[in-house]
């Protein structure tokens, strides 16, 4: 047989993906007063934020920071204060595939759990992280892309959805604003602030540099001079844009991350009597843009005459699509008070950090499951001291999203609003938020090689074949080494796929 093919390389990314890795980042702080005060942690918060990411091996080297901020009272315990902290750290996260090529890497981290101590005049300050990360490799496949006609040949062909990397960047702002505090709140002092980020738009240009914009909801945390109110909150919305610049190409799809790294916050007199707020957000964004593209590749071959023809193919895993999605639902909790805690008076702050147990997709739906670490400071009727509770509660939430089981999830919450119900117990609502990212991945046997094999006697005359579980017509073309058209004008009722037990008749002269 002169048996001619063409032959191509596919390029494509591989995405690997390291195993989720829980780590414990320790920091410590000296408390400005006496050795012998009296110390009571009120909150304890964490952000996180990675450094750098590197592939090693088998492995990834990831190096992040944490800082810490706390709420907390010395001495008088009806003056609460604040202290900030961080801690750097770094970890190996093992690949759940062994790879020994050389690629870009994505480490992520979330905020799980934190705890805050008194102790000797410091405070000791402890967060659960869970780290993952995810290592993109160029990969390069040579493969038949296509048989020269020849009319003993008959070809399966298909078309692949491919996607890969072919610019990224990342950049780093300072995002500073000011806000006007209303005389009514007769703020004394701004404690600490919380913020989250969120990209809405990305656009490019032709100069090589991507701009992302989007928002980030800030809430300060004040001390007051209002009677049985020495705790509020208020919150800021800020718009953002930043710019990257990109190395490599604009691709046809970008897609962009944006976090928030650290808030600075600090209030002082703005000359009427009332507050001036000063807030700065460091921002960190992420960008990467892809290329789209389809190939038609062999699928599978035979011929009808002759010789037959052998295929030897490659199995590849390749990158089909990018996982970028945000969203967001309202969901409350009730929180009851443990036995023995003092009654409710008046709510002053409310903190959730949702923690994901387990998920299970339902179509365009997701529902998740968790529990909301809930603390609750308010004010008591025989006390001007406040109190701090901390529980747990679970949560149901479900997503509309199409982001699959494919998809890497973190959740986190804004807008948390708690009153009163009884005396023992507090209605919690909030927002939660759900980010999904990562990559979709497509899986097939691509021809790499072909070469002409000894043909097997095929019995000639007609035979009945009755459609086995699983059979496509293409599979009983290929047994019996007949064209297609020719199963199909003595078969005009057939499919490509035809039901189980449906009779097939076929005829070799």
């Amino acid at each position: 047989m002169d048996l001619q093919y063409m032959k191509d390389q596919l390029e494509t990314e591989q995405v690997l993906q390291a195993k989720p890795t829980q780590i414990t980042v320790e920091a410590e702080a000296a408390l400005p007063g006496g050795l012998r005060e009296e110390a009571r942690v009120y909150f304890a918060d964490a952000i996180v934020s990675m450094q750098s990411g590197e592939l090693s091996g088998n492995r990834v080297a990831a190096e992040g920071k944490v800082t810490f901020h706390a709420l907390y009272a010395q001495g008088d315990m009806r003056h609460v204060s604040a202290l900030e902290t961080t801690a750097d750290f770094s970890q190996s996260l093992p690949l759940k595939e062994e790879t020994s090529a050389a690629g870009t890497v994505h480490p992520r981290a979330q905020v799980q759990h934190v705890t805050a101590k008194a102790f000797n005049g410091r405070l000791l300050l402890r967060a659960v992280i869970l780290l993952t990360a995810e290592a993109s490799l160029p990969r390069v496949v040579s493969y038949i892309r296509d048989l020269a006609d020849h009319q003993d040949i008959q070809k399966d062909m298909q078309v692949f959805s491919l996607q890969r990397a072919v610019g990224e960047g990342e950049g780093q702002m300072l995002l500073r604003e000011e806000f006007d505090l209303s005389d009514v709140l007769q703020v004394k002092e701004t404690l600490y602030a919380s913020a989250h980020a969120q990209a809405e738009d990305i656009f490019g240009g032709a100069d090589g540099r991507a701009t992302v914009t989007g928002h980030v909801e800030i809430e300060a945390y004040h001390t007051s001079l209002m009677p049985g109110r020495p705790l509020i909150f208020t919150r800021h919305n800020v718009p953002f844009e930043q710019t990257v610049n990109l190395t490599g190409a604009l691709g046809t799809q970008m897609a962009a991350d944006t976090w928030v790294r650290d808030v600075a916050v600090l209030s002082q007199d703005n000359g009427d009597g009332g507050k001036l707020m000063r807030a700065e957000v460091q921002l960190f964004t992420e960008v990467t843009a892809v290329e789209n593209t389809e190939t038609e590749v062999i699928r599978d071959a035979f011929t009808t005459q002759g010789e037959t023809l052998d295929l030897t193919r490659q199995h590849v895993v390749f990158r089909s699509g990018t996982i970028n999605e945000q969203t967001a639902e309202s969901g409350k909790i009730t929180l009851v008070l443990p036995e023995g805690s003092p009654r409710i008076k008046t709510v002053l702050l409310g903190f959730a950090r949702p923690v994901l147990l387990g998920t299970e997709h339902k179509g365009s739906k997701l529902h998740a499951e968790g529990v909301m670490e809930a603390t609750l400071l308010y004010m008591t009727d025989d006390s001007d001291v406040p109190v701090s509770v901390a529980m747990e509660e679970p949560f149901h939430t479900v997503f509309s999203t199409e982001a699959g089981e494919e998809a890497a999830l973190q959740l986190s919450v804004s807008q948390v609003d708690v009153s009163a119900v009884t005396g023992d117990r507090a209605e919690m609502k909030y927002i939660l938020h759900l980010h999904a990212f990562g990559v979709r991945k497509t899986q097939a046997d691509v021809a790499i090689s072909a070469v002409p094999g000894e043909a097997k006697p095929i019995e000639k005359g007609v035979a009945l074949y009755f459609v086995q579980p699983g059979d496509t017509l293409w599979d009983i073309a290929r047994h019996y080494r007949m064209a297609l058209q020719d199963i199909l004008s003595m078969n005009p009722e057939l499919t490509m796929q035809p039901a189980a037990g449906t009779p097939v008749i076929t005829y070799r002269r």
